[in-house]
């Protein structure tokens, strides 16, 4: 009887801290070797997880457009606060050598004013943070002689993907800006609750230390009047570029 009574109390006592640390160490064990044995299973899931959030910020902004005819404003300009015409530079490298400042027109200015664009937010460099709270807490109005973040000329990759079957126009410029929680689409009651960060699958891609905001992108082409701004779609910026859905899609396949 007293034995029985002695294992009825160990039980429910429950576990001691020796008996829980070695079902850590165990369940820790066993992890590694889930990743041993898919060494792709971290890359899968980012990939995965950031095609998913880049098809619902283009949803949300083109639901905002439908609505209200904006896309929103206010969005994280991919340039340096410090400076105004030069690119942040804690955007993940390779991204960030697909990127360009570009100088705006006053044509551009007002193709994006269509669109409902007419602000956006510089980027402050902060110790321990490339993508919680840089976004500039002043808005800046899009003008003439401002700048903004574009692909480069030399990123023809990028520019093919992100314009599917869209034909190009003259002057064509492909402007990409960052969604922070500042922007017009997003806050409660709004169409994007919070502005996500996206999970990379390594170092490079941590938001401690790289910037990992989604991206919109549009088409600016045409001269003049006739100047226009277009949606493409909504990118993420990662360790191996500038990625749209449907790349991140290709990627998870790949891995």
């Amino acid at each position: 009887m007293n034995v029985l009574q002695r294992t009825r109390n160990q039980a429910a006592r429950g576990l001691t801290l020796i008996e829980l640390v070695v079902v850590l160490a165990i369940l820790v064990a066993l992890v590694g070797l889930v990743l041993a044995f898919f060494p792709g299973l971290l890359g899968r899931a980012s990939s995965s997880t950031s095609a998913s959030s880049a098809q619902d910020i283009a949803r949300a902004a083109q639901i905002n457009y439908t609505t209200t005819l904006s896309y929103g404003t206010d969005y994280d300009s991919l340039i340096d606060a410090t400076t105004g015409n030069t690119l942040y530079t804690l955007i993940p490298a390779p991204a960030l050598a697909q990127l360009a400042a570009y100088t705006l027109t006053a044509d551009d200015v007002a193709a994006l004013a269509r669109l409902g664009i007419n602000s956006v937010r510089h980027l402050n460099t902060v110790a321990g943070d490339a993508t919680f709270n840089v976004s500039s807490t002043t808005s800046t109005a899009l003008a003439t002689g401002g700048s903004v973040a574009r692909v480069a000329a030399a990123a023809t990759q990028v520019q093919t993907a992100l314009r599917g079957n869209v034909v190009e126009g003259a002057a064509p410029v492909y402007m990409v800006f960052g969604v922070n929680k500042f922007a017009s689409i997003v806050g409660v009651g709004r169409l994007l609750q919070d502005a996500p960060v996206r999970a990379g699958a390594s170092a490079t891609e941590n938001p401690a230390t790289s910037y990992q905001r989604y991206g919109l992108a549009f088409l600016v082409d045409g001269t003049g009047a006739a100047r226009t701004a277009r949606f493409l779609g909504a990118v993420s910026f990662t360790a191996t570029g500038i990625a749209t859905a449907e790349g991140n899609l290709q990627q998870y396949y790949s891995n």
